[in-house]
């Protein structure tokens, strides 16, 4: 008669049976000093997701982006004009082609900061950036593609940040230059007697 033999648990990485984070290999038979630590694996592959050493953290794509901030800074100034502010406050319904133009500059603006993300997106892949900021995010805000990929550049190259504070500046700026815009037509609407 044969007693049948008791199940054993196959070889592998099992949890310490001590408690601690860390795997233990079990040879089958018994437990070996082969450990696996899961934190250590993961601060490894961080490790693989730097950028080769003297790769280039701006390029003229990104370079042209910053450039688009500026013309749509100066926008702002074609959508606060006399002109629309009286059709605005007395309801005409003429076409202003201040406004036709301010409309499609910013569409204009817009498809061409989503093709220059997606060609910075591109060019940092070939340079060795791994994991760049994708561009897609660019079809939510420029700006947002812009501050995204500063942090990543950041993490790893160690630089290239300066996309994230001229973003936020620019952020900055406009609400600044908003601010005044809006006082200075209450002022006059409130001067002429309209308000």
């Amino acid at each position: 008669m044969t007693i049948p033999s008791t199940p054993t648990t196959p070889a592998g990485w099992y949890p310490d049976p001590a408690g601690t984070p860390r795997s233990r290999w079990w040879d089958g038979t018994q437990w070996t000093e082969n450990y696996h630590d899961p934190l250590a694996a993961a601060q490894v592959g961080g490790l693989a997701l730097k950028a080769p050493e003297g790769v280039a953290v701006y390029n003229p794509f990104v370079i042209a982006q910053l450039g688009l901030l500026v013309v749509s800074f100066l926008s702002i100034f074609l959508a606060f004009n006399p002109s629309s502010l009286d059709s605005a406050i007395y309801g005409s319904t003429s076409i202003n082609p201040l406004e036709v133009i301010s409309n499609l500059l910013g569409f204009v603006t817009y498809v061409a900061w989503v093709l220059l993300a997606f060609f910075d997106h591109r060019a940092l892949k070939a340079a060795g950036v791994p994991q760049p900021f994708h561009w897609a995010w660019a079809f939510l805000s420029a700006l947002v593609y812009l501050i995204g990929r500063g942090v990543v550049m950041r993490r790893r190259t160690g630089k290239g940040i300066a996309t994230m504070w001229i973003a936020i500046g620019y952020c900055v700026a406009v609400f600044i230059v908003i601010i005044v815009l809006f006082v200075i037509i209450f002022s006059s609407l409130s001067s002429s007697g309209l308000y």
